[in-house]
């Protein structure tokens, strides 16, 4: 593997002179950790007005390299464009006749415990509260339960993904029709030492088939995992205690899962569903036959922030198929999302031989963009009208997100407003800082080939780099 290390800066420096960036970011590069690795920088001063932008310093800035997480800087910065800001997701509760029929846009976040638990909700709460107002006017039962997830294709995981991490929570599929991150959660509740431990699941009650064979023990090794394809789900390992956080295991088919948390939740709420839910594509362009019941609307701001602050891979894909989808008024799909978000790249300015997508996350090792890409998108966010939304999204050094543990004891803690990101081989942060003269900088510090184990070493040269420019 190569090892190549990529930074790209854009920055407002106020009285911070040419000659005194370079020299401090060049000093950095004494460190044996980066001596030995090809780098790529671009240094911009920011004005006011995007032709008062200024150029620093360059060292390979047309190259591309691979970036992580960091991809979502251009995912959220498309879809921030593409869709607009007011853009929202919109699930629908359907009925004609005795059948009722949930209608799939895309969105991340429906059920997603762990984004609803700021509003006080449980995974299953919109679906209850939908089944109570229906209850209370006088629907007790319905024929059947069918869905249409046809937003978006059926290819639920990317084939560039690591197929030995599919059990994984940051690996979870994505499709027209989301239920808590797509994802089943476990809390442990240990018996006596050596046997098998009881559990719960978020969201309840699944007839997901489940393979238990976990015991309390000494250790504190639990292991969640299911074969590709395959719906069971193997709960194997050593528990040391009960868990508060829950441990994630992904679904195998997420539009059929979200129906089956639908159907139950209902039941629970007293209005029965007869049969298995099923599968209908056609609703969506048939809706005017259907009587809406409820809408649920997720405003894209809220969908953008937990990509880039919370780094969560599902959302980003959502927003690429969901960019698809809308350029091409056909389902969303990896290939015709990142060819929207090519699209936008090149109006921009950029070269198509700087940038190469593949997905919307980062997680394919296929994507690669180079440090004048990704600046130029940083600058246009930063000239645009929505500066100030495209900002919040990003974690804040020393707060909240990936960066509440960097940059916290240091003069930038809380101007910091970045994405950090990681995969084998690769660290990344990119964002911007706002200095105490309210001048802002931008920065994007692209790390590849890195050593197995040293990702903590290259965060705080990243963070170094930062610093540089205070």
């Amino acid at each position: 593997m190569s090892r190549i290390v990529a930074f790209s800066l854009a920055l407002a420096c106020g009285q911070l002179a040419t000659a005194q960036v370079r020299e401090r970011v060049d000093e950095l590069f004494k460190d044996p950790y980066l001596r030995n690795i090809e780098v790529g920088i671009k240094l911009v001063k920011l004005g006011d007005k995007p032709d008062a932008d200024q150029t620093l310093y360059e060292r390979r800035p047309d190259v591309p390299f691979t970036p992580a997480s960091n991809l979502k800087v251009i995912t959220t910065s498309a879809a921030l464009d593409l869709l607009g800001a007011d853009f929202k997701f919109n699930t629908l509760l359907v009925q004609k006749d005795q059948s009722l029929a949930l209608v799939g846009d895309g969105d991340p976040t429906l059920g997603d415990a762990e984004f609803l638990k700021n509003a006080d909700w449980k995974s299953t709460t919109l679906f209850a509260k939908w089944a109570e107002a229906l209850s209370a006017r006088g629907l007790k039962e319905a024929s059947e339960l069918v869905y249409d997830d046809s937003i978006f294709d059926a290819e639920y995981q990317h084939p560039s993904w690591p197929a030995d991490q599919i059990q994984k929570r940051y690996v979870a599929g994505v499709a027209g029709l989301n239920f808590n991150a797509n994802c089943l959660d476990f809390f442990l509740k240990p018996n006596a030492r050596g046997e098998v431990v009881s559990y719960q699941t978020d969201p309840p009650k699944m007839g997901i088939p489940i393979q238990n064979n976990c015991t309390l023990g000494s250790k504190n090794a639990v292991w969640l995992s299911r074969g590709k394809g395959s719906d069971t789900i193997i709960l194997r390992g050593e528990t040391n205690g009960a868990n508060v956080e829950p441990i994630s295991v992904t679904i195998n088919n997420p539009p059929s899962f979200t129906a089956d948390v639908f159907v139950r939740t209902f039941g629970d709420a007293g209005v029965a569903i007869k049969g298995e839910p099923t599968r209908d594509p056609s609703i969506r362009k048939s809706i005017k036959d259907w009587t809406v019941l409820a809408v649920h609307e997720t405003p894209i701001a809220q969908v953008l922030t937990r990509a880039n602050k919370d780094s969560m891979n599902i959302y980003a894909e959502a927003l690429c198929k969901r960019i698809g989808a809308k350029a091409t008024g056909e389902s969303g799909t990896w290939a015709n999302g990142t060819q929207a978000m090519g699209k936008y790249l090149q109006s921009l300015g950029i070269p198509d031989n700087q940038f190469s997508l593949d997905d919307g996350s980062g997680l394919s090792r296929k994507n690669a963009i180079s440090p004048d890409a990704m600046i130029t998108v940083l600058r246009h966010q930063f000239h645009s009208k929505n500066r100030d939304l495209f900002i919040s999204t990003f974690s804040v050094g020393g707060i909240d997100g990936t960066l509440e543990h960097r940059f916290d004891n240091t003069a930038l803690k809380e101007r910091v407003f970045a994405k950090s990101g990681f995969i084998d081989g690769v660290s990344t942060l990119s964002g911007f800082v706002r200095g105490k003269d309210d001048q802002w900088y931008a920065f994007s510090i692209l790390f590849n080939g890195i050593a197995k184990g040293t990702n903590a070493t290259a965060k705080k040269l990243q963070e170094r780099i930062v610093l540089s420019l205070e």
